[in-house]
């Protein structure tokens, strides 16, 4: 069934127990998200559980929703720029979905102001260090499948993935020498003798993006995941001039 303007506008909504205005749009066999801009921002709560939906996208600007509900759909991914255009969500619940990947999680870097999360009964709970790698993505979380994240969680995931995605450049300036040795520095070619290269900067194209996400996750230790998921956050890849690209 499609999300036309006429069922948004036909559809319940009420005042919620949180005292928030409440869209309900449950059970409707929607398969994809669109004609949202009909509710002129007027809800703070949305619920699209027991749809059909199979990717998060084409979300206008809300900037007055706190909370979205998908549970009991079919998500598999999101839309790169998922989270953009909702500056204000600060509860999101995708419990029993077809999130399979940890690179899949990706795009949820992009919800500012996200602290509460529920991924319950999704494939990708199983992945080893599932829960620590969510805090070190999202370090914004508070509630993670509906359980406080406690500090020795973040420590954890600390030791394991590295610095807080979120963390600045000053921030990250403050690691020990040591540390630095130790990690990847995207952007970097360096040549046998442990110099930089003469190698160029280039935007990773969508085959590369993609190439490096398989990578994450047939990815066999930690040190490979963070790697690599620098290399994706950086957003460039090096290329030796002397180099090829094959088409």
């Amino acid at each position: 069934m499609r999300l036309t303007a006429e069922v948004i506008l036909r559809a319940h909504d009420s005042i919620n127990p949180c005292k928030d205005r409440e869209l309900n749009l449950r059970g409707y066999k929607i398969s994809s998200i669109e004609n949202l801009g009909v509710t002129k921002d007027q809800f703070d709560t949305i619920d699209f559980s027991d749809n059909e939906i199979s990717k998060l996208e084409n979300f206008p600007l809300l900037n007055r929703v706190k909370t979205l509900f998908f549970n009991n759909n079919h998500i598999s991914r999101f839309d790169e720029d998922f989270g953009l255009t909702l500056p204000n969500l600060t509860t999101l619940v995708l419990s029993n979905n077809k999130l399979i990947q940890l690179s899949d999680l990706e795009p949820l870097t992009k919800l500012k102001n996200i602290k509460y999360l529920s991924l319950l009964d999704n494939p990708v709970t199983k992945k080893q260090n599932y829960r620590l790698y969510l805090i070190y993505l999202v370090p914004r979380l508070k509630i993670l499948d509906f359980k406080k994240i406690k500090q020795i969680e973040r420590d954890e995931s600390k030791k394991i993935f590295g610095y807080p995605r979120t963390l600045d450049t000053k921030q990250q300036q403050k690691t020990t020498t040591e540390e630095k040795r130790n990690t990847f520095e995207p952007g970097e070619g360096v040549n046998g003798n442990g110099n930089k290269s003469g190698a160029t900067k280039r935007p990773l194209t969508d085959d590369e993006k993609k190439a490096i996400r398989q990578a994450i996750d047939n990815a066999k230790t930690i040190e490979e995941i963070t790697a690599l998921e620098n290399k994706l956050r950086s957003g460039e890849t090096i290329v030796d001039n002397d180099v090829k690209i094959e088409s």
